[in-house]
């Protein structure tokens, strides 16, 4: 395979509260760990909720090795708080399906793709802001009540503002307010058991998403951390 040179950049602007992210070549470990230098300087000049633009639509592939360099920058702009990413991609780039597969393999956040950095732009100005992102936790299940009849479904994903469910137990109508749990496994001080009553907000014969509904902020806090936690810990064995 012909070697191209790798190119990594990051740029904060400021005004618009975003980062932009762009790798292009055959990205190696020594220049995601000098684009994480980047990051981390960009992001000290950013406020919570920032977003991202992540172009990775002239990467050719990103070397094995790097995939966990890959995670640390990802684990870092969740352990900001980062709003939204949006991925540029080229959906024939290996280095696509590689993030592809990668994220399927370990908990993350939803991602968002756009086919040019002035489509992702389009995405942000036209997003709804939510509560922090949404994150994906492989098997995780969650089970809940209506009417104190006991349902149970596969997370599809979670923030701080409500969830989305998969479930076939109990068709689900929008406004019907239900009790929902979350279990996670004890690790150390953090929350282990999420309880919260929400709103449905979308539902069909599958699929329900539902809107926290009284939740303190310390409340909120423990669960992004406990999120947080739940993508940090978990490593791809390579």
């Amino acid at each position: 395979m012909t070697t191209v040179k790798s190119k990594t950049k990051a740029i904060a602007n400021i005004k618009k509260n975003r980062l932009h992210i762009a790798m292009s070549g055959n990205v190696d470990t020594k220049a995601l760990e000098n684009l994480y230098t980047e990051i981390r300087f960009c992001v000290a000049d950013l406020n919570e909720g920032f977003e991202v633009v992540s172009d990775i639509s002239e990467c050719n592939f990103i070397y094995v090795a790097g995939l966990q360099t890959y995670k640390k920058i990802t684990d870092f702009l969740i352990s900001k708080k980062v709003g939204a990413i949006v991925r540029v991609v080229k959906s024939g780039n290996i280095s696509y399906k590689q993030i592809v597969n990668f994220s399927d393999k370990i908990h993350s956040y939803r991602t968002m793709y756009a086919e040019d950095p002035k489509a992702a732009e389009g995405i942000l100005e036209t997003l709804v802001k939510r509560d922090g992102i949404r994150f994906q936790l492989n098997n995780a299940l969650i089970q809940y009540t209506i009417n104190n009849e006991a349902g149970k479904g596969r997370l599809i994903d979670v923030s701080t503002s409500g969830c989305a469910v998969e479930t076939t137990a109990h068709s689900l109508s929008v406004g019907a307010v239900i009790d929902l749990i979350l279990e996670f496994a004890p690790y150390q001080e953090l929350l282990s058991v999420f309880q919260a009553k929400a709103e449905v907000v979308r539902a069909d014969d599958a699929i329900f998403a539902a809107r926290f509904v009284e939740l303190t902020d310390a409340y909120k806090e423990q669960l992004y951390q406990r999120l947080v936690s739940e993508v940090s810990r978990f490593s791809l064995v390579l």
